[in-house]
Order: structure tokens, then sequence, then C-alpha cells
């Protein structure tokens, strides 16, 4: 059950405190998710309308999901300079509830900031040995796909989109935002617009050719596009260091991801540059972290990818090939296997996998798709106490 969902269905667009009766009526209605099979409860609290939830909004709904067994999942305030206090707060609130905690896609975006992902791992350690049941996630690439509003001030977003328009559409406002983007020294030309609705001839070009071509500044251009897009623009952004990527995957408290969605590759026809993540990335790590750089071996790759989320969010029956579990079985060609899809041209499936097991029946078959749809929605087992 998402925190935003919950949140935006009591009180809109409005981005401000939870009166005493909306958080009653949020824990009743987490309650309620969690009774018909809802894994847990996730937050996203980098983005606009979660930003400005207080960590005792946040640790009030994690006691209920602690009540049922259920994993806390957040996306935490900031991946820059501010990362390790981002992280603090998500083990305090674990620690204080006694919640199962899973930091989504553990990353440090902005090489100045890189050098925080040794402190951050060994936070992460040091609360393991304390007690605290925490896992994070990480996805094999070294681009993460986010909104361009993130590139702005923190306060430039506060209260939501509408507020921020008003700010960016301010000129005094906005010059003060230039100047604080420009101390940032983000490094434009590895920023590649993804997706949006505004302009589709945009998609697949970088931020610092639209400015140059619209004879402006970078950031003239960011604000311009987030302006005449309504703030609905997503990004490619090449951002994160591969040493620490590859820190993430050897970690024994890692479960390997891919933050993606599913797609077909039809879809290239709607013009949006999706990330190559949602076509490559578990054979992406059978061949570039274990077969070309020997970074993870076979089994603790295969582990992470399945036994150990299967382990965290308690899925029975799954994640493991065992007598009396489902029949998920992945049958890959150790020499051939790879991913094909690239930033430039995302939409293409992976090689290798040969066969592709779903409860028994095939869903690639000899290597070719057989639109089997035999998959099952996961629900999480009900206790035999529900409180």
């Amino acid at each position: 059950m998402g925190h935003e969902t919950l949140r935006r269905g009591l009180v809109g667009d409005e981005v401000r405190d939870i009166s005493p009766a909306e958080m009653k009526v949020m824990k009743k209605m987490l309650a309620r998710a969690m009774k018909e099979g809802a894994l847990g409860f996730s937050t996203g609290l980098v983005y606009t309308h979660a930003k400005l939830a207080s960590s005792r909004e946040i640790a009030e709904l994690a006691e209920i999901v602690k009540k049922y067994d259920g994993v806390y999942t957040t996306h935490i305030r900031g991946e820059g300079h501010e990362l390790i206090r981002a992280i603090e707060e998500a083990i305090r609130i674990a620690e204080e509830t006694g919640v199962r905690l899973q930091i989504s896609h553990l990353k440090v975006m902005g090489e100045k900031n890189w050098n925080l992902m040794e402190e951050a791992l060994n936070f992460i350690e040091t609360a393991r040995t304390s007690g605290i049941n925490v896992h994070f996630d990480v996805y094999p690439y070294t681009a993460t796909g986010s909104v361009l509003y993130i590139l702005l001030p923190d306060w430039a977003t506060e209260g939501g989109r509408d507020m921020m328009l008003s700010r960016l559409r301010d000129s005094d406002t906005r010059q003060r935002i230039i100047k604080e983007m420009r101390e940032n020294e983000i490094d434009y030309s590895k920023i590649i617009i993804s997706i949006s609705a505004l302009d589709k001839t945009l998609n697949h070009k970088k931020i610092s050719e639209i400015a140059e071509i619209q004879g402006k500044s970078v950031e003239d251009a960011i604000i311009d596009l987030l302006i005449a897009s309504e703030g609905r623009v997503i990004t490619i952004m090449e951002v994160l260091s591969e040493k620490n990527v590859d820190k993430g995957v050897v970690n024994p408290f890692s479960i390997i991801s891919s933050n993606g969605s599913g797609y077909d590759i039809a879809h290239k026809k709607t013009g949006e540059l999706v990330h190559p993540r949602n076509f490559g990335s578990f054979p992406r790590v059978f061949a570039n972290y274990v077969k070309k750089r020997g970074v993870v071996g076979w089994e603790e790759a295969v582990h992470k990818m399945s036994g150990l989320p299967a382990e965290k969010f308690k899925i029975e029956k799954r994640g493991i090939i065992a007598k009396g579990n489902y029949a998920d079985i992945v049958v890959l060609n150790p020499d051939s296997v790879c991913d094909v899809a690239t930033i430039e041209n995302p939409y293409k499936y992976s090689q290798g996998m040969e066969w592709v097991i779903v409860n028994g029946k095939p869903a690639i078959k000899n290597g070719i798709i057989t639109n089997s749809q035999s998959g099952e929605v996961l629900k999480r087992k009900s206790s035999l106490f529900e409180f």
C-alpha cells in the first residue's frame, strides 16, 4: 500500500500536515489493506506530495505494518548530500516500531557525493548487528530515471506541483532557483529527456542540447520545460558511480532489483525513451557482474534476485527450487545470457533466457515468448491472529 495513495486519497494535491482525524482514517485504510493481503507499506519521501510528511506520520503507519508482520519499503528523502540523514530516519523508524525495513534502490547521486556510499553501507550493517531487520535493493546501472523537478532546490518544490510552478513563474524566485542550481555543479550533458507529454521531439535529447538549440542557459531551459509541461517530465541521468553499484551488489544485505516496469517492444511506437533496466536488469547482472567482472558469483546473484526477496517479504513457497514449492524456474544459457537494451535503444529483449516457467507453465519456451498468463497476484498470507 502506497503512502501517497493513502495521503492523496484524503487531501488531494494539498501538501500539509495530516490531522489526527485524517491519520485515524489512514491507519484504518492501511490495516484493511494488510488484512486483504498487502505485503507492506511503501513511501516515496523524495517526491513533492510526501516531502513534508513527518517521521512521526510514517512511524505511526509503520506500527500498523508491524502488527501484520509486513515490510516497510522506502524511497528515502534524499540520495545526494542528504543521504546519511535520510537513511538514519528510515532506520530510526524501524528501530522504534520493530518493522522490517527495505530501503528501495540505494544509490548516491552526483559525483561529489559518491564518497557517502561507504558510510551508508556501514550504517546499514551497524543497524543489522543491533538487531534491526534492514535490507536494501540495487539495480545494475549507473544511470537513474527520475522526474525533472528533482534538479530544483528542495524548497522550490515544497507544497506540491501548483506551488512549484508558481515559484518558477515568479521572476525573482526564478533567479534565486537558477543561482542555487548553478551552485550544484550538475553535469547536464549526462541528463536525457525520457518522457515528456509536452513535445515528443524532446525525447532522446540531452538537456544541454535543448538549451543550446533554444539559445538559453541550461537552468532556464529546465525551468521553461517544467512550466510548459506542468512539471510532468521524466529524465534518465548518468549520475551514479560504477564502484558504488558494485559495492551495493556484493553487500550481503542487498537484493538485486530492476526498479523497472513491464513493457514489450511495441511500446517503442509511443516515442517514450524508457530506462533499459525495464528489459535487461537481471541478464545484465549475469553478463556483466558475474561473467565479465566476477563481482558476484552465480549462486549468490540468483539468491539475491529470488530467494532473498521471497524470504524478506515472506512470500511462501517461492524464490527457491524445492519440493512443494511453486514451479517458478528460469533455465538460462550461461555462455550466451546477456542484456541487449541500451539507453539509446532500450526496446530489446535479453538473450540466453531459454525457458521461463511460471507456476509450472512456460512463459518462454526455447527462447520464444508463449504469451502464457499463468502468473498470480502475490499476497501476504494472513496470520492466524489478526490485530
